[in-house]
């Protein structure tokens, strides 16, 4: 038991640690700018309102309640976790949070690696589905106006 909480503490290590590798070697880790593509900004990406539409927030959320590859206080620790995040988050868009939002930004990410990992074994499609969904969500908690919809 004990080497497992080892192994998922070091998987998100080791995922914090390739991502802000990303982040500094690919310019914050996503799509190259429409300068070095020779691309508009257009072709580069999808519309956020298309991607947005086909990730369920609501349903991903439900069905998180409902796996039983968590288990009960496992969810409720996580939940505990999201609040205080999304806590920090309406305090940060308040200018009350001095905590810069690359900070943010990793507690993020690791809380996201932990129920990715939590799911792997149990139910891998879940898992699949929330992280298919890793840029939407943090655009909606980074942005204020997204956030305060939440």
């Amino acid at each position: 038991m004990g080497n497992r909480h080892l192994t998922m503490l070091a998987l998100a290590t080791l995922v914090m640690t390739l991502t802000a590798a990303t982040n500094v070697a690919a310019g914050n880790g996503v799509v190259p700018p429409a300068e070095t593509t020779g691309k508009t900004p257009a072709q580069t990406r999808a519309p956020a309102d298309a991607v947005t539409e086909r990730y369920d927030i609501q349903a991903l959320e439900g069905r998180l309640r409902k796996t039983k590859a968590i288990g009960f206080f496992t969810k409720l620790a996580l939940k505990n976790q999201i609040d205080d995040l999304k806590d920090r988050f309406r305090r940060f868009h308040a200018r009350e949070e001095v905590t810069p939002l690359e900070q943010l930004r990793d507690h993020f990410n690791l809380l996201f690696m932990k129920v990715i990992t939590l799911l792997q074994d149990g139910d891998p499609a879940l898992g699949q589905e929330i992280a298919k969904g890793r840029e939407i969500l943090w655009g909606k908690l980074a942005d204020p106006g997204e956030f305060a919809r939440l």
